[in-house]
């Protein structure tokens, strides 16, 4: 039985019972358990219950089916030729007009969203920005509106942002959180992957980073930290890693309040002792 017969993806209808979210968590369908990516669970010797990538485990009541609960676990998937062909369609019907539109409403550029193969889908009126496994397998379609409703296409699977020339770089790896700070490192000459959620996509992460130096640009608040961390602590195969925290909510805030190449530069430096931050340098 696979995941998805026995889990729920949290919506505004059916909200996560713990943090009360409408997105990321996942419901067990007799709303036995949950796993959610922002409060932690703990077993009754204080242990943490994380599953990795996805969040803790939050167990509500006894199942009728307790292997849907102890038999959960996070495996790759794989190219999805359905949602590439959907991706491409997308592609194509993004104008120049709408795209330029986004970039000035998020305070990036049109040539950075281009670089994230952004589309446009007219049925959801949305921007959409496929997700990607290491070597470019489409994995599945985040679905973005302007007013910053996020969502995935019916059928997706969680993956990475990952921007176009970024497997013949050969520069350290900035690591976001979503598209649109990835984005953002795109336009300050940065080469850089973005995750799908603060805690989601690590074993993607640790796939496609293997002997590289990298360093997580966390998110401020506690789920990016803690995120941060437990990424951090599974590159295992990674050369190098180390975690900067942007003044800001997010790098796009910082970004959209000021900050250039030099400021990041700046605080990559100031907390990746481990980082070869001279290989940073622009690739032109």
């Amino acid at each position: 039985m696979s995941q998805n017969e026995w889990w729920d993806r949290a919506t505004s209808n059916n909200p996560c019972p713990i943090c009360k979210k409408p997105d990321w968590c996942l419901i067990a369908k007799d709303k036995s358990a949950v796993i959610c990516p922002r409060i932690v669970a703990t077993d009754q010797d204080g242990k943490e219950k994380y599953v990795d990538g996805s969040g803790w485990l939050h167990v509500l009541k006894e199942t009728t089916n307790p292997k849907a609960v102890q038999s959960y676990r996070f495996e790759l998937p794989h190219h999805n030729q359905i949602m590439a062909d959907i991706a491409k369609k997308y592609r194509k019907l993004a104008t120049d007009k709408q795209v330029a539109t986004l970039g000035d409403l998020l305070g990036v550029s049109a040539e950075a969203l281009h670089a994230l193969w952004i589309g446009y889908s007219r049925s959801k009126k949305a921007f959409t920005f496929p997700m990607f496994r290491k070597g470019y397998e489409v994995l599945g379609i985040r679905v973005r509106r302007s007013n910053g409703n996020k969502f995935s296409e019916k059928g997706s699977k969680e993956g990475l942002f990952i921007p176009k020339g970024f497997s013949d770089d050969s520069r350290p790896v900035l690591v976001c959180e979503g598209p649109t700070d990835t984005a953002c490192c795109v336009d300050l000459d940065f080469r850089a992957v973005g995750r799908p959620s603060c805690l989601g996509g690590g074993k993607l992460l640790k796939e496609l980073l293997d002997n590289e130096h990298v360093c997580i640009l966390a998110d401020s608040d506690g789920p990016g930290q803690t995120g941060a961390q437990k990424l951090a602590e599974l590159l295992t195969n990674a050369k190098s890693v180390s975690v900067a925290t942007p003044p800001t909510k997010d790098l796009r805030e910082w970004k959209n309040q000021g900050c250039t190449r030099q400021d990041l530069l700046k605080l990559i430096r100031g907390t990746a002792s481990s980082l070869d931050t001279t290989s940073l340098t622009p690739t032109n």
